[in-house]
């Protein structure tokens, strides 16, 4: 299991670092979608938008927020294997549930709702930080610390977890899917190559 983590932690970090830019220009393209310029709209195409970007707002645009994204991919995917971990030996010591996908679903969703709770700040750290104006060259935020600040300050504690219905809908079930099919792909591991036919689950 730490192996597993440190493993998953360290590609989400190595994955980020590529997929940032792209994920930056397609929010950017969502956001100016019905913006039109010159009869036209902004940001059309993939390229035209690095492109546009880079040349208007500098290349490391295309990274801002980087490091609050990877901050949350690593709480997400900490908290998940965890979360899950100890849900389903707790699930199983009840006596209710056995190694099986009744009890890895129930595991996962438990999970869901611990992650959607540890990651929920460190989400809007990253999107505040992505969205902020820069005034006079001055940034809005200094980083994420300085965002989670300003938010309790001016919004209230209960502000980070504003919206956490939605977000464990989205999370929930990409939770239980994960779980679901990890299990089942080292319980079929297991049989088919180690020829263990002891029973149970993926082991997790």
């Amino acid at each position: 299991m730490h192996n597993l983590a440190d493993n998953r932690l360290l590609a989400s970090k190595i994955i980020i670092c590529f997929e940032e830019s792209i994920n930056w220009v397609s929010k950017r393209q969502q956001m100016n979608m019905a913006v039109a310029r010159g009869g036209k709209k902004r940001l059309q195409k993939c390229f035209d938008a690095l492109i546009r970007i880079t040349r208007e707002e500098g290349l490391l645009t295309l990274w801002r927020g980087c490091l609050p994204t990877v901050g949350r991919a690593m709480v997400v995917n900490a908290a998940q294997l965890a979360s899950y971990s100890q849900a389903k030996q707790l699930l199983m010591s009840t006596g209710y549930f056995k190694d099986n996908i009744m009890c890895h679903f129930a595991s996962s969703m438990i999970s869901g709702l611990i992650t959607t709770a540890a990651s929920m700040p460190v989400d809007i750290a990253k999107t505040r930080i992505q969205n902020m104006k820069i005034i006079n060259g001055v940034p809005e935020y200094r980083g994420a610390g300085d965002v989670l600040l300003k938010v309790i300050r001016n919004e209230g504690f209960f502000s980070l977890w504003k919206g956490f219905t939605p977000y464990y809908a989205r999370l929930g079930p990409h939770t239980v899917l994960t779980f679901i099919f990890l299990e089942q792909m080292n319980q079929s591991y297991r049989i088919y190559v180690l020829k263990d036919k002891s029973g149970g689950g993926g082991g997790l």
